[in-house]
Parts: structure tokens; sequence; C-alpha cells
């Protein structure tokens, strides 16, 4: 899956992370809850506060978290479209209380996706060619707002 978001306005502070599998004899962790993993920082960087394009690819980067840093928003493309049934679900992860492997890397575990909902849509406009200059990073959801009230999504 890919994601193409746009930042619209404001700034927001992007972090993304590659997912490790775990070792539970090595990290203790017998019986490991289904979807557990280990993360690896792959990038940590503020977007904004001039309109900016970025993306998530489908092998690095993929486990992601937003803060707004002030009021802004964004929208994302998602390619092919979050799909369940086609095995293409959005997945939320929470850091695990105290968390830590035996290689110091934070473990994260699914967590409940809230009120998270996107809907398909056809694209009817011309060709999407995506940039060259995209920067790397992360968004989630087919459209999405951030008030700084709510810092972190």
């Amino acid at each position: 899956m890919q994601v193409f978001g746009r930042l619209l306005f404001g700034r927001v502070r992007v972090r993304s992370y590659n997912p490790e599998p775990l070792d539970p004899v090595a990290d203790d962790l017998r019986p490991l809850p289904p979807g557990v993993c280990a993360a690896v920082l792959h990038e940590d960087h503020v977007l904004g506060p001039t309109p900016e394009t970025f993306m998530v690819g489908p092998s690095e980067g993929n486990v992601h978290e937003l803060y707004a840093l002030e009021d802004c928003a964004f929208f994302d493309v998602v390619v092919p479209p979050y799909d369940a049934a086609q095995g293409r679900g959005c997945t939320y992860y929470a850091l695990m209380n105290g968390g830590m492997d035996s290689g110091h890397r934070p473990i994260l575990v699914p967590s409940n996706s809230g009120d998270f909902s996107a809907e398909p849509l056809t694209y009817g406009g011309p060709r999407f060619e995506p940039p060259t200059a995209c920067r790397g990073g992360a968004a989630r959801g087919a459209a999405a707002h951030a008030s700084s009230e709510d810092q972190r999504w």
C-alpha cells in the first residue's frame, strides 16, 4: 500500500518506524499477542508551515504517528485503498507499558482505532504522477484534520 499525502496548512511532526519481529524467548515476552512488533525509527521530521507533499511506502516507515504542532489539515490518497476484506486494513498501535525489547526497541501492540473509517472513492482526475521530491513521512485516513488541542492522534 502506498500513501501520498498533502499538508494543506499548519505544522505537523511525523515520526515513522519500520516494524521488526520480536524474539519472544530473548525478550521474555511469552505469550505474544497477535500483531506485536518492535519499532525501529525510520524518520522524524516536521512538515510545514508551507504546504508539502509526503508519502509512506509499503515497506519502509509504514508504521507512523503524527503530532499537530499547531492547527493543521492534510489529505491522503491511499493506493490501493484500505479494504479489510482484501487484507488491506488500517492497524493502530500503542506503546507497550514499559515496553522495550532486549535491543532497546519500543514494543508496539495493536490497539483500538477509535472512530476511524475510510471510504474508497473513484479518482476521476488526470493521471497522477508521484512528485520526484516527495518527502518520506506519514499520514493516515482518507481525510483528516488536527487541532493543536488534540496534539497526538
